[in-house]
């Protein structure tokens, strides 16, 4: 319900990130580069494309467990969701019905939010690549035929393009970081009890579904989110090396516009959940780490109980 909300609510900024996709980010028209370079370049989309098989491999694993576990549980008429059921209401009717809202609201909410923002963050990332590339080899090229026009246009056009990655990284948190809070927070509580659950059981069968949908529930949010994100704040961050290794001592000229990127590159760039926590794999770690800790809590309490 919280990505539900997310598409519904901010529609209007999600279609203006994908306008500025089409409309402001370069492509290799805009850069001199080779082959081989090009396709370093694309790799992230061509790993982003693998993730997807991934994900929807696990979503489909996960969706049938679900699903099947009740058609083949015998003697028990186990629902999918423990939920109220009416005396009128025959079992299979309200089984079918379970199966049916559980995959529309996963399917038409939870998979479009995740893969957008995984393909914002990629084509952000590839982006952030090629400004690199063009940085390393800026004035290898230009310092030697002496082009001082034609160099300046191009420092110029990588200030401005540096600053507009700046503040569209900033529309992607306007955008998703209150529901990637609330996300957050979703996943220590939801995935501590299904670890828990899980633990707990002796039989294979029973700890089967909190297993499954623990797995899915941290690919989710580590691969998805927190791995991809680091991605770009690593890319992020190698603008500024790159343009002090780039050579620029040859065109001392161009010494002032070298010192706007690099001062501009020591801002930070994060993604935030509700400007609170931050989305890296710092984060990711860590909430593993504090879903173990609390399934561990509860493990003691309940044997201490008693």
């Amino acid at each position: 319900m919280v990505k539900c909300t997310t598409l519904f609510v901010h529609r209007e900024k999600i279609l203006d990130l994908l306008k500025r996709t089409q409309q402001d980010f370069w492509d290799f028209k805009v850069i001199e580069t080779t082959s081989a370079k090009k396709r370093e370049c694309l790799q992230p989309l061509e790993n982003l494309k693998k993730v997807f098989h991934v994900y929807i491999a696990l979503y489909l694993t996960a969706l049938t467990s679900f699903v099947l576990f009740p058609i083949v549980s015998k003697g028990e008429e186990l629902l999918i969701y423990e939920c109220y059921r009416p005396p009128w209401l025959p079992y299979h009717v309200l089984l079918v019905l379970e199966q049916v809202v559980g995959t529309m609201c996963t399917l038409f909410t939870m998979l479009p939010v995740d893969f957008l923002f995984m393909s914002l963050i990629t084509l952000t990332l590839v982006q952030y690549k090629m400004l690199n590339m063009e940085l390393k080899q800026l004035f290898d090229t230009e310092a030697k035929t002496h082009h001082k026009e034609l160099l300046e246009r191009k420092i110029g056009r990588c200030v401005e393009h540096h600053a507009y990655l700046y503040d569209y990284i900033k529309r992607i948190n306007d955008t998703f970081s209150p529901s990637l809070f609330v996300f957050h927070v979703i996943v220590i509580l939801s995935m501590c009890m299904e670890m828990y659950r899980a633990s707990t059981q002796s039989d294979l069968s029973v700890c089967l579904r909190p297993m499954l949908y623990t797995s899915f529930g941290l690919f989710q949010f580590i691969i998805c989110y927190c791995a991809y994100s680091q991605a770009l704040i690593n890319e992020a961050n190698d603008v500024c090396v790159n343009i002090y290794l780039s050579g620029w001592q040859a065109s001392l000229g161009s010494a002032k516009s070298v010192m706007m990127i690099i001062a501009m590159a020591q801002k930070e760039v994060k993604i935030k959940a509700g400007g609170i926590a931050n989305i890296d794999l710092k984060t990711g770690l860590d909430t593993l780490k504090t879903m173990i800790s609390y399934c561990m809590f509860l493990r003691t309490m309940a044997h201490d109980s008693t």
